[in-house]
């Protein structure tokens, strides 16, 4: 199939150009530059929890059909312009490994009012998953 063929080889580029962005080449050294100690473990077990991730991933092509999330961390792309802008990220794509934490960072610490979850309440539909871990 055509299509498959070209979605494939578009996956493949993508993949060459975002491996070992930034000098950090897997989601777990991600985790370790932009979360503090303390949440490492809980940020690695959301991203298992959101698309699958493995701390050793170096890039993730995990979409969500419904809502289009995207990424270790399933960013929503109606919400990316602005969030990625705002952690810095301004430009980057939602598939880029850095830019995907450095945006998970973000929000778990500046969005973190929640009573129950605090900066993890960005994540909350899976929190079944990985709450208490």
């Amino acid at each position: 199939d055509e299509s498959y063929t070209g979605s494939m080889i578009t996956k493949v580029l993508l993949v060459a150009t975002l491996s070992g962005v930034g000098g950090c080449s897997t989601l777990g050294e991600y985790i370790q530059v932009y979360f503090a100690p303390e949440d490492h473990d809980l940020m690695e077990q959301i991203a298992w929890c959101e698309s699958s991730a493995d701390a050793d991933d170096e890039y993730s092509l995990a979409v969500n059909p419904k809502s289009g999330a995207t990424g270790w961390f399933q960013h929503l792309p109606k919400w990316w312009d602005e969030r990625s802008r705002k952690a810095g990220f301004e430009g980057r794509s939602i598939y880029d490994p850095e830019a995907n934490v450095g945006v998970a960072s973000y929000l778990y610490y500046n969005m973190n009012s929640n009573p129950r979850w605090g900066g993890a309440s960005h994540w909350y539909p899976s929190w079944r998953c990985w709450e208490g871990k």
